[in-house]
């Protein structure tokens, strides 16, 4: 038996030595009817046989790796196309490595499933702690970003900080490009970044680099005529453009001619000009690139497990609350950095017009990601909607006890909310306040410094232990 079924290597290599070369089909027939050549045939056959029906029954199968058509595309730059990333990591160079893509794809499918259940059950199994945020210019972002912060300080954790703590931009982790290991407080050889919700450009390479594999990507978008007014008047575009030779000529319909031909003015539009697409790492080379965007966003999806919609900013909270088994009391917030009074630019349906076709890439990138937050949103049903009444009337219960204590600074005064069907009882007390209510540069300035003197015990005590270790050898 054993004779039949291995086969005699060693003798067909010398068969196949003493085989006439001016014999071809005579050389062939003996490979044919040979014990490897038959061999081959039945592995072949039992492969086979095992990816096409097999597999499809639920059994063992194989699977055979294929890489998505967005890595197999061409920009037309060659080298370019073949060196995805520099070493400096601008933010033109964001699409991954093409070896570790198909990898990412399974563990982000791997999680999508997860959550999905988690979904259907309404019952997380444990507190996600790993999470990227991608703070986006003028979204509501500063607000989340205090979500976050508050989430890090309540549990411990470490926190991407940029390393210094003062001077101007010093709250950027990057000031219009992304993020670099040498531009962070260090943290101990042994732990990890938990948090990361600074302004930065992102980087799919640079944020895997920091954050740990298991972290959770999330963005903020917003409706991008509102987002232009907003930055317009916060950044003091608008009122340079009134007070400019063209702003003179055209009085209250300045934006409307700026619009029709935006390269007319020298008026800086670093922040109106595409600034989401930007933020999440499209460089303004590409802004109009139509194919170059698509696929762009195409690749975001597949990185960001939620991008929340500021104009559904309550039920943006509730859904993360729920992918990230949050409670309740971790998603509650106070409105900061949000503008009061804005001018009305009195914007008619051609200027829309002709701000999609200046900022066409934000458009696309917002059309397509509320697109999936609404799908999101269907998918959990009447219950989600419910929750997000429930978050409401929470959220001005302490709205009005936080402003209320602040302006008394009754220490002792504690609200406490009651359980619901989607969280555990809790209180609000005066210090849950301050922190919802601290303005961002103070807070980051705090907790930078703080991590700083973290890692310099650290350094203190690793050099301790080992002046006593040698002192003990001697």
């Amino acid at each position: 038996m054993r004779r039949c079924l291995i086969p005699k290597f060693k003798s067909y290599s010398r068969r196949c030595r003493r085989m006439p070369t001016d014999a071809p089909w005579q050389m062939m027939t003996q490979v044919v009817r040979s014990r490897p050549f038959l061999l081959c045939i039945l592995i072949f056959l039992v492969v086979f046989l095992l990816t096409h029906f097999v597999t499809p029954l639920g059994g063992v199968g194989f699977v055979i790796a294929k890489f998505p058509a967005a890595n197999s595309r061409s920009y037309g730059n060659k080298s370019a196309e073949q060196k995805l990333y520099v070493d400096s990591l601008s933010p033109m160079e964001n699409f991954m490595d093409i070896s570790s893509n198909e990898k990412r794809n399974n563990v982000r499918k791997i999680q999508t499933n997860t959550l999905t259940n988690e979904y259907e059950t309404n019952t997380c199994r444990e507190k996600k702690f790993h999470v990227s945020f991608l703070k986006v210019h003028k979204a509501g972002s500063t607000t989340l970003m205090n979500i976050f912060l508050r989430f890090a300080i309540e549990n411990k954790l470490n926190i991407v900080l940029p390393r210094k703590s003062s001077g101007y931009g010093f709250n950027y982790l990057g000031y219009g490009k992304t993020v670099f290991k040498e531009n962070i407080v260090p943290i101990p050889a042994n732990e990890t970044y938990n948090i990361l919700c600074n302004h930065v450009v992102y980087n799919r390479k640079a944020f895997h680099s920091i954050m740990p594999n298991d972290t959770f990507y999330i963005g903020i978008i917003r409706e991008p005529v509102s987002h232009f007014i907003s930055a317009a008047s916060y950044y003091g575009f608008y009122k340079h453009l009134r007070d400019s030779p063209l702003g003179k000529i055209y009085n209250e319909k300045v934006v409307s001619e700026f619009l029709k031909n935006p390269s007319r003015t020298k008026i800086q539009t670093y922040f109106m000009y595409n600034r989401m697409s930007y933020d999440f790492g499209i460089p303004k080379e590409k802004f109009h690139d139509v194919t170059y965007v698509n696929s762009y966003i195409d690749e975001l999806k597949r990185d960001y497990s939620l991008v929340l919609v500021l104009e559904y900013f309550q039920e943006s909270l509730v859904l993360m609350k729920r992918i990230l088994c949050w409670d309740t009391k971790d998603i509650l917030y106070v409105p900061l950095n949000a503008m009061g009074n804005k001018p009305d630019f009195n914007l008619d349906d051609n200027d829309i017009k002709n701000l999609r076709k200046w900022n066409s890439a934000d458009f696309k990138l917002y059309e397509s990601f509320s697109s999936v937050f609404n799908a999101k949103v269907e998918s959990h049903g009447e219950d989600f909607k419910a929750e997000v009444v429930s978050f409401k009337q929470i959220q001005i219960q302490v709205k009005t006890f936080c402003f209320k204590s602040m302006r008394q600074g009754k220490s002792e005064s504690v609200l406490t909310i009651p359980k619901t069907n989607w969280g555990e009882s809790f209180t609000v007390t005066l210090n849950d306040c301050r922190l919802m209510m601290e303005p961002e540069l103070h807070m980051m300035k705090r907790l930078i410094e703080n991590a700083w003197s973290k890692y310099n015990k650290t350094i203190v005590t690793k050099k301790v232990i080992a002046t006593e270790a040698e002192d003990a050898n001697k």
